[in-house]
């Protein structure tokens, strides 16, 4: 018997040993593809971080039925109308903080961020207080839910009228409510 100091192979552990090298390269790739895939999402995920300073308005289109109002109630608000039953969407991101009916029967819904407290009255809300909003996130529809009147001054309590979304925004910075149509984006 001879010994070799060269080891040779023959042509079965060629092949096997070949294939051993490919599967480890294999998931070694696999595993750095992984990797590198979990980094960009979490760079996505960090650049889609949501902006407080960010308000839009609560529907895509909108008419303006009434300027700034409610000081003598601590407002500062407007109202809009998509239009009877239009979906209303989050303003900011942020939670909500407060969903109940006020005195006058006014559906009241409260989202709140670290800059902004947004208000929004007379909807049907589908969300609940805890729910975390993403700007622009579908969060009820327009209705005419307690307190709303008809162009001529009479209650729409029971009629089918007055359909509109009361917007107020107090900017925490500022200590003060502002004119939504000077913060909204356009």
């Amino acid at each position: 018997m001879r010994s070799s100091k060269n080891p040779r192979l023959d042509g079965l552990s060629f092949v096997a040993l070949t294939l051993i090298l490919v599967m480890g390269i294999s998931v070694l790739s696999d595993r750095g593809t992984e990797q590198a895939e979990a980094a960009v999402q979490e760079t996505q995920a960090w650049d889609a971080q949501p902006d407080p300073n960010r308000i839009i308005a609560p529907y895509d289109d909108y008419v303006l039925t009434q300027g700034p109002h409610g000081q003598s109630y601590g407002h500062l608000a407007i109202d809009l109308t998509g239009g009877k039953g239009a979906v209303i969407q989050s303003p900011i991101d942020g939670l909500v903080t407060a969903l109940y009916f006020d005195d006058l029967g006014n559906t009241t819904l409260v989202i709140e961020n670290e800059r902004y407290q947004v208000t929004l009255l007379h909807g049907i809300y589908e969300v609940v207080v805890g729910d975390h909003l993403s700007l622009g996130q579908p969060l009820g529809y327009e209705s005419n839910q307690g307190y709303t009147i008809d162009a001529w001054g009479n209650l729409c309590t029971n009629r089918d009228c007055g359909y509109h979304t009361h917007f107020n925004i107090f900017d925490k910075a500022r200590g003060e409510n502002v004119n939504p149509l000077e913060v909204m984006e356009k």
